[in-house]
């Protein structure tokens, strides 16, 4: 365990959160991605929330696609979508609670190749909550993989 990862780091985060948001994961899935897949994500978020701190809802909408679009066109293996703390550390706006959208096709990628990506956005998140200057953030890929073979050795 690198005590210098973000998801570890988060552990210990405390922020002022309006009660009429709550914690952990809303997830919602594309009817086309197969039930083993919806299964594998469904349990790995449960994993997620029990063993690090979500405290601000994450709205998480897994879709049917090979890759996303940016704003500029360039394709994406996940988008991130946040909003700057008005005052940080207190969280009050429900309409500002982050959301991440990740394209899921099996056809494609392995499960853990999917995984990888998630954990990788979900990272962001991480950086989100710790008020990181997000426009320079870029998550550490050793970090990813921690966090994957983490997740992966608990499932043994």
């Amino acid at each position: 365990m690198n005590k210098a990862n973000i998801w570890y780091l988060t552990k210990e985060v405390s922020l002022n959160v309006s009660t009429n948001i709550p914690e952990g994961f809303d997830i919602g899935f594309d009817n086309r991605i197969p039930e083993d897949t919806r299964k594998m994500l469904t349990t790995f978020v449960e994993w997620v929330e029990d063993n690090f701190n979500i405290p601000i809802c994450l709205w998480v909408d897994f879709e049917y696609k090979h890759y996303l679009l940016t704003n500029d066109k360039k394709r994406a293996g996940y988008l991130f979508y946040w909003a700057d703390f008005e005052n940080y550390p207190n969280f009050d706006d429900f309409d500002d609670i982050p959301q991440i959208r990740l394209p899921v096709r099996t056809e494609h990628w392995t499960h853990n190749e999917i995984l990888a990506s998630f954990i990788e956005a979900i990272t962001y998140y991480f950086a989100w909550i710790t008020n990181t200057h997000m426009e320079d953030y870029s998550p550490d890929q050793d970090s990813v993989e921690e966090i994957l073979q983490e997740y992966l050795s608990s499932k043994r």
